[in-house]
């Protein structure tokens, strides 16, 4: 991508000030660390941390026909995600492949808050909106609002008493609006990094005073290069690596997410495969070597690496694959290709840790 195509988010410049290792990702100019990566996830391990997520997209559904327009694109069922709560779900094509794992939920009547991956937006826009009909109207807010992840055990204690709100009383995957230096701001009580906390959303116009109150209150901020530890860590799936067009939940963790309930778009091609055998399944490998198992790295009894790292929580290499189900079983030893050399990995429970 050139440089001229890189978008960026609001507080950029912010982060360049304060010495921010930049990189592109999702067609963003994003921070990749600030300290190091392992410093900053263990911020978040330990205490708590602030990233920058305004490349995601977060999506603002309302009308009166805006339940019945999120059911039909949701393979999780929508009733779930009344009365203000959160909940995951993935958006399919015909086939029943991912177009993108989401997360949604009722804000008020007729109003429902989605999030969506920042690489995928444009998609998702290009996709969903010859689905609307009868009364639904979107608005996406990649331009007029920033979002923040503050994430860790103490997440909910530092910044409760940072902006003098306590928001101990929203419950995990709770979804509610609060006022902020007196702008309308959405708290959700939800992350992507296996600890406690809130992603908030808020208009542009207060954000750089909403991080920098945060920074200076103690918590840490943090690149995508923890974050992405983090989640491994967590067993939680990245867009383009666990989850693709090529994948159907089938063949995830996330079996639970498809609620044969309602209709939904994808839900015919899936009732046919559901009860035939899947090609691949979703694994944790802990690597008994030093070498760290790199996204689409070879494993010789059939699949592929999706994500590996050097886990700085466990001090030792870990990866999620996409193996052959009879390779599946916890305990099972396999063989994965890095640069070369047959290295020795054993499945495990997700999530790591």
């Amino acid at each position: 991508m050139d440089a001229h195509q890189v978008k960026t988010t609001h507080l950029n410049k912010v982060h360049k000030k304060i010495g921010a290792k930049m990189t592109p990702f999702g067609g963003f100019e994003m921070p990749v660390w600030y300290q190091s990566i392992a410093a900053e996830h263990l911020a978040v391990r330990t205490d708590v941390g602030i990233f920058d997520i305004s490349h995601m997209g977060v999506i603002v559904i309302t009308g009166q026909d805006a339940y019945d327009f999120i059911q039909k694109i949701s393979c999780n069922d929508a009733q779930r995600a009344r009365n203000k709560k959160m909940i995951y779900s993935m958006m399919l094509n015909q086939k029943g492949r991912i177009l993108d794992d989401i997360m949604f939920g009722e804000l008020s009547l007729n109003q429902w808050v989605m999030v969506v991956n920042a690489s995928n937006l444009e998609k998702i826009l290009t996709w969903i909106q010859p689905k609307m009909t009868g009364d639904v109207q979107i608005e996406q807010r990649l331009k007029t609002h920033s979002f923040f992840a503050i994430q860790g055990p103490n997440a909910i204690a530092k910044l409760s008493k940072a902006l003098t709100i306590d928001l101990s009383a929203v419950e995990k995957f709770g979804l509610t609006e609060i006022k902020l230096l007196n702008q309308e701001c959405v708290v959700m009580r939800t992350g992507y990094t296996g600890e406690d906390g809130v992603e908030l959303s808020l208009p542009n116009a207060i954000a750089e005073e909403i991080w920098t109150t945060l920074a200076s209150a103690g918590i840490t901020p943090c690149g995508l290069g923890a974050r992405d530890t983090l989640r491994l860590e967590a067993g939680l799936p990245l867009y383009g690596q666990e989850l693709s067009e090529e994948i159907t939940p089938l063949m995830t963790r996330y079996r639970w997410v498809v609620k044969w309930n309602h209709p939904f778009i994808g839900k015919e091609q899936l009732l046919l495969e559901e009860k035939s055998p899947q090609p691949f399944a979703t694994v944790g490998i802990k690597m008994s070597g030093k070498l760290i198992p790199r996204t689409g790295y070879e494993i010789k009894e059939g699949g592929r690496i999706t994500s590996g790292t050097l886990s700085p929580t466990l001090g030792h290499p870990i990866a999620m694959a996409l193996v052959d189900p009879k390779y599946s079983s916890e305990g099972r030893q396999l063989t994965v290709m890095i640069r070369g050399k047959e290295e020795t990995g054993i499945v495990v429970q997700l999530p790591f840790i």
